[in-house]
């Protein structure tokens, strides 16, 4: 076929398929040629007909200069007035929806900040001996052993956990007409040269014992002399450098508090923090914004309006297939989300014993009520001759599968260690009638086969049958309650809180003994029971707990179990089970 040039001002070559680019010049500017010899035909349109060429033949066109002109319009011209307050809004929006999430993520991660300075603080608080504590209180104190203990377990904690700057204890003062806001430091961690100057910066010196420092200004300091708390916001305290800090109160034996310990953060960490959260944030808006408006652009371009719905139109198809392929593995990994949790829960479940041994000369009673997730509740009783038997009970943090398996990794070592096999790879050998020495030993194996982060509270006892005996150690766990059936009393046992299992090397775990007499009982329970929450959010507590073993204690084991369920469901109410929890009533025959 033969083109009119007239059509585009330009002339036309024939060309042969092996012939590279060639240049044309017309009466408006340079044009380059191109072989099209790999094609059958070559179209393309003008403002008047559809033109085409044949194989063998290159034609290469232009519009006219002002059509020219109008083609290679940039992307920011030819926008109406209209159309640029459209995006202006538009980036507004945007603008303002970031915006709104930034300040939700970083409430979120201040709160986040928060939770993490108040947990080491109080599992600090939970590693510390309020008896050193009570040894300390004026700076000739600090070549005390007692001093020295605390301030090398204060100097672990702060080198392994990066984020802490400073680590110290507290207590009220003392002095005459003190305010409940008037603290005084106990111990504080070691010195430290942080900014590797080479010189002690006053911000890096060590307290001494008894030096006196004002909580005007940190309501939740002194908030913490009664329960963990933390700073609500970055707060300064100079010659400090701004910081976030978490507090949780030490106590005693009889559960009194006798100091705090305080964990700071400082605000650059925090500022880092929320410096990355800024900038994705940032980045998220500007990359989301210039996609709208390229968008919008080309949706206002009316000569590829067609074009673009058709490459949307197969976009939209080709994203509904990979949207129902997603379904179908959300399905799929849904599916396999509820089989691990029943297996976990299956071998939950399993852990737990089935009968009881020396059911003549003491008689048991248990209570398990599972969470939405499987949780690490489990205990076991067993025997160890015929006239001793050994019980436990454990909590393993967090929830699903690897609490599970954390459970069968200890049911695992309890079995190996009375049978005295060598059948699983870990290593536990302890003295299965002495409670300290098997916690310190659980302690050993599972600093080693845990991940970090990751513990276990746990109450060992051994009942000698004939006496009544009861020897028991805690690492960390709740204290058992102890119904009198001579003088109906119920009391918490008197037994010191270990550190919890799988934090902290080398920790001793020291025994209580008491004599039971024959109609008492013991009540061992998990975290979770007096932690059960109602719709305000109120715990069920130990004190009701208690209240309840009081009134209840003189009847059988089993109805007991009936009337503490009952009256921990009509607490909870509504509430879905945030945390398993667990019950055991032994009673000696």
């Amino acid at each position: 076929m033969r083109v009119n040039p007239s059509y585009f001002g330009l002339r036309i070559t024939n060309v042969s398929a092996p012939q590279t680019v060639q240049s044309i010049s017309t009466d408006f500017r340079s044009f380059i040629v191109w072989p099209f010899a790999s094609y059958n035909k070559l179209c393309f349109y003008t403002k008047k007909k559809k033109i085409c060429a044949r194989k063998g033949v290159c034609i290469v066109s232009t519009m006219y200069e002002k059509t020219k002109r109008h083609s290679e319009t940039t992307f920011f011209t030819g926008i109406t007035r209209g159309q640029w307050t459209g995006y202006i809004l538009l980036g507004a929006a945007i603008f303002l929806l970031f915006f709104f999430v930034y300040v939700q993520a970083r409430r979120s991660l201040i709160n986040e900040i928060r939770h993490h300075v108040m947990g080491v603080a109080a599992a600090s608080a939970a590693g510390l001996d309020a008896r050193l504590i009570q040894q300390v209180w004026s700076p000739a104190d600090v070549s005390t052993p007692a001093y020295r203990s605390l301030q090398e377990r204060l100097d672990r904690i702060a080198l392994n956990t990066p984020d802490i700057r400073y680590i110290y204890t507290m207590r009220r003062s003392l002095k005459d007409q003190a305010l409940s806001t008037d603290y005084e430091y106990v111990v504080d961690a070691s010195a430290r040269d942080r900014n590797n100057n080479q010189e002690i910066d006053p911000d890096e010196i060590c307290e001494p014992p008894g030096k006196d420092y004002s909580a005007q200004d940190l309501p939740e300091l002194v908030r913490a002399w009664y329960t963990p708390a933390a700073d609500r916001s970055i707060s300064a305290d100079p010659p400090y450098p701004d910081l976030i800090s978490g507090y949780a109160p030490i106590r005693n034996h009889l559960d009194q508090t006798v100091a705090i310990v305080g964990v700071d953060i400082t605000a650059s960490t925090v500022q880092a923090k929320l410096l990355a959260l800024q900038s994705a944030l940032w980045a998220v808006w500007l990359i989301v914004t210039l996609l709208i408006v390229m968008l919008l652009q080309l949706y206002y371009r009316q000569q590829e309006a067609l074009e673009q719905i058709k490459s949307l139109s197969q976009d939209l198809t080709e994203r509904n297939e990979t949207l129902r392929a997603a379904n179908l593995d959300l399905a799929e990994s849904n599916e396999r989300f509820t089989k691990d949790i029943r297996l976990a829960q299956s071998m939950q479940l399993r852990l737990m014993p089935r009968s009881f041994p020396h059911q003549d000369k003491i008689r048991f009673d248990k209570l398990y009520l599972a969470g939405d997730l499987p949780g690490g509740d489990f205990f076991d009783v067993f025997a160890l001759d015929d006239r001793h038997l050994a019980l436990f009970m454990a909590d393993v943090s967090g929830h699903g599968m690897s609490t599970a398996l954390v459970s069968g990794l200890l049911k695992a070592a309890f079995s190996a260690a009375r049978e005295k096999s060598d059948s699983i790879p870990i290593s536990f050998h302890a003295d299965l009638w002495t409670p300290g020495a098997v916690l310190a030993a659980l302690n050993e194996m599972l600093i080693k086969e845990i991940p970090e982060y990751e513990f276990i509270t746990m109450i060992y006892a051994v009942i000698q049958l004939d006496s009544s005996t009861v020897r028991m150690a805690r690492a960390g766990h709740p204290a058992p309650i102890h119904f009198s059936a001579k003088d109906g009393v119920a009391r918490l046992w008197d037994i010191p809180a270990g550190a919890a299992l799988g934090l902290i090397a080398k920790r001793d775990y020291p025994a209580v003994e008491y004599i039971a007499q024959s109609g008492d009982k013991m009540v061992f329970f998990t975290d979770g029971l007096p932690g059960a929450l109602n719709e305000a959010g109120e715990a069920f507590g130990e004190e009701r707990l208690l209240d309840l073993v009081q009134r209840n204690g003189s009847q059988p084991t089993d109805q007991i179990i009936a009337a503490l369920n009952q009256a921990i469901e009509g607490h909870r109410g509504s509430c879905a089970v945030s945390d398993d929890y667990t019950l055991l009533i032994a009673e000696i025959c």
